[in-house]
């Protein structure tokens, strides 16, 4: 049982919403799935999300200072798609792709809004449900 729910966390880590099939298939109930796969992509998302911080921190540090034309596009990008698109879009869209996807871009494009940072937090839980909601009724066949 608890190899069951190891296996359930680690699959959450990188996509909640499609773990619960593995956790229904492997007998387990439904709370047990949904706390298995909230904490899984919470532990996730928080991995992935300071893993790059600490990544781009460290490759920062041993670069020049003067900014190129490349990077000053890379950047003027970045400012043009926080302007263009609301916060919330990002948030809500990204679980579709993958939890490091996800952690990587509220990391980059919104590294100091703590409002979406506990958005991030509260969308994968749903999420969760959203998947063991959906896939609940693998656990009756």
């Amino acid at each position: 049982m608890f190899w069951k729910i190891i296996s359930v966390i680690l699959a959450s880590t990188v996509k909640t919403l499609f773990a619960p099939a593995a956790g229904f298939a492997e007998g387990l109930s439904f709370g047990v799935t949904f706390i298995a796969t909230a904490l899984g992509g919470i532990i996730g998302f928080l991995f992935f999300y300071f893993f790059f911080d600490e990544i781009t921190c460290r490759l920062n540090k041993n670069r020049k200072k003067n900014i190129g034309a490349k990077q000053f596009k890379k950047a003027r990008r970045i400012v043009t798609m926080r302007r263009k698109y609301p916060f919330w879009l990002f948030v809500f869209v990204l679980p579709f792709t993958s939890i490091p996807v996800m952690a990587v871009v509220i990391q980059r494009f919104f590294r100091h809004d703590k409002k979406v940072f506990a958005l991030s937090l509260v969308v994968v839980t749903l999420f969760s449900l959203l998947g063991c909601l959906m896939f609940s009724p693998i656990q009756y066949l």
